[in-house]
């Protein structure tokens, strides 16, 4: 049995070109989401948002028990604790726990904490296991409306605690269990 390709014909390399683009456009369509791409290729200024003296990058959080916190809700020249985390992860909730057993720190201190969008159906549970929700100081928490998490997050541990100054530019981020008194000399 012979077999025969036929490789010097321009239809067959024709055809595995049109293949190709096909595929290519196919796997684009699979990428977008609402008409927006599901991972977008971060320009230069959404890259920094992760290094030190860059600002908080526009975001909208949906608040688990109704209502959106933006950055634009953010009170004007008081420094911001940003949180991002899993409702499922045992460092996350001692972190929480910290929290709130150094609540009264929190006196300038605004706290914002993010969870991506896909753990929603977790997070009521996890408020109520926490015992969050009549805490006055845990009252941003929710998941996030963008890409928020995909500018900040430095794919390392959970969870990840990012400090901001009064302007709002980075001054250090923290990942994993970080002992308490790491973050406290950031909280005012």
């Amino acid at each position: 049995m012979k077999f025969r390709f036929c490789f010097k014909s321009r239809s067959f390399f024709k055809n595995i070109f049109t293949v190709g683009l096909f595929f290519l456009a196919f796997q684009g369509s699979l990428l977008a989401q609402d008409g927006k791409p599901q991972f977008p290729t971060p320009n230069k200024d959404q890259l920094s948002y992760r290094k030190k003296g860059a600002r908080i990058p526009p975001f909208v959080l949906e608040k688990t028990f109704g209502g959106t916190f933006t950055n634009v809700n953010l009170k004007p020249n008081k420094p911001v604790m940003m949180m991002i985390f899993h409702p499922l992860c045992e460092h996350c909730s001692y972190t929480f726990d910290s929290l709130r057993k150094y609540k009264s720190l929190f006196k300038n201190t605004q706290l914002v904490l993010v969870a991506e969008d896909r753990n929603k159906e977790y997070m009521k549970g996890f408020i109520k296991k926490m015992n969050l929700k009549s805490e006055p100081l845990f009252q941003n928490i929710g998941t996030e409306k963008g890409n928020l998490i995909y500018y900040l997050y430095t794919y390392e541990v959970l969870p990840q605690v990012n400090f901001y100054d009064k302007n709002y530019k980075l001054i250090q981020t923290f990942t994993g269990r970080s002992p308490f008194d790491s973050l406290k000399m950031f909280i005012q």
